[in-house]
């Protein structure tokens, strides 16, 4: 009986897109999954996670408890007998000193680290707390053995820190979405511009309202959608009323099970994200968008753009409104052009972007890092 890899791989949360990930690579490796953080998807969706994960079913898993911000048993779980361990964050303190004890025992037992992030070049303070952090960054990054990135600027960014490129691996990010209907046929004589996401100062909304109130003066057919909820939700509101901008619905939150319904009735998607702090990582309204056929607009704050944006929408600079009323026109004054977009998009999610790309990338990476080893 051959043997089968076996892996410790950390992550902090479940989040929904991941589980079929996880799920896949449990069937092909012997597989000990360890959630470090889980309450994270409770402070940023708002969703609480049982002991029992509902789509890791017959996986090996562990959802480590937490105390003061530190997960408790994750270096008795590192001592164990493991052919390759993956994971790594730095997203709080404890996170980082949990990472820097797990990149060391790792070195001592002298086994494979592969450290998974999605981290890109966006503009950071130039704070000693940040130039403190970007050293021990690219200490570890450039002592582990590989790191997984999901696009083209996470891999440039890794590479300026001194990591060598051949050891930095494109793993895609894929979502679980379903239920496309190619039959859905889109009304052209009222537009419908979607906006997806949290109400907050990083995603930039207040830029995309003020791009529509100038595309409404040129186009009367349309409409904007906001879903979502947060901090900048009454002052969006009040922006809207105080200015006197017609066709702009607010729906709060909704379920993800509703959303296809608003992706497949849109014309048009917007993420008109911004640089507060950090950029957006990557934004997985990206490949929902496209996969049900809608054209996309993107700014240079959002991760995915650069591999998901190709001939089927925009990437507009961000904090720009006039450049995105531009590119919402060009899309949406042409009906034509909009059709091609849309088709585009879909066809780029299907080449591209489904679970069966993000795990060939892992088990490469895999068998790369094993393989270098055994050399």
């Amino acid at each position: 009986m051959s043997h089968k890899t076996k892996i410790l791989f950390t992550h902090n949360t479940a989040m929904w897109y991941r589980l079929p990930f996880f799920k896949k690579v449990s069937e092909i490796y012997d597989l000990d999954l360890v959630f470090t953080h889980i309450n994270v998807i409770k402070d940023i969706y708002d969703n609480n996670i049982n002991k029992e994960i509902e789509g890791l079913e017959g996986v090996n898993y562990t959802i480590l408890p937490n105390t003061h911000g530190f997960c408790k048993g994750l270096f008795k779980k590192a001592r164990g007998n493991y052919d390759v361990v993956v994971g790594g964050s730095w997203d709080t303190v404890q996170e980082l000193i949990e990472t820097i004890m797990l990149h060391l025992m790792t070195r001592i037992k002298n086994k494979p680290f592969i450290i998974w992030r999605e981290d890109w070049d966006w503009e950071r303070e130039n704070t000693f707390k940040e130039k403190i952090l970007n050293h021990v960054i690219k200490y570890i990054t450039t002592h582990s053995d590989a790191i997984l990135v999901p696009g083209t600027l996470h891999k440039e960014y890794f590479t300026k820190l001194g990591v060598l490129p051949n050891k930095i691996h494109i793993m895609p990010n894929v979502s679980n979405i379903s239920g496309y209907d190619e039959n859905i046929k889109r009304n052209h004589e009222n537009k419908k511009i979607l906006y997806v996401g949290r109400l907050i100062p990083r995603k930039g909304v207040d830029y995309l309202i003020k791009a529509y109130a100038k595309l409404k003066r040129q186009i009367n057919n349309i409409e904007l959608i906001i879903i979502g909820s947060g901090s900048e939700e009454d002052t969006l509101k009040e922006y809207v009323r105080d200015n006197n901008i017609d066709n702009v619905t607010f729906t709060g939150k909704i379920d993800n099970n509703q959303l296809k319904n608003y992706y497949q009735q849109s014309n048009l998607v917007v993420i008109p994200s911004i640089n507060e702090g950090m950029g957006d990582p990557w934004v997985f309204v990206l490949n929902e968008a496209m996969y049900y056929g809608n054209p996309v607009i993107a700014t240079t704050a959002v991760g995915a753009a650069p591999d998901m944006i190709e001939d089927n929408g925009f990437i507009v600079p961000e904090k720009n409104s006039d450049e995105l009323y531009s590119a919402m026109y060009q899309i949406l004054s042409d009906d034509t052009t909009e059709e091609i977009m849309g088709k585009n998009s879909r066809m780029i999610i299907e080449n591209k972007f489904q679970y069966s790309n993000m795990v060939n990338a892992f088990t490469k990476t895999i068998e790369s890092v094993i393989n270098n080893y055994i050399l």
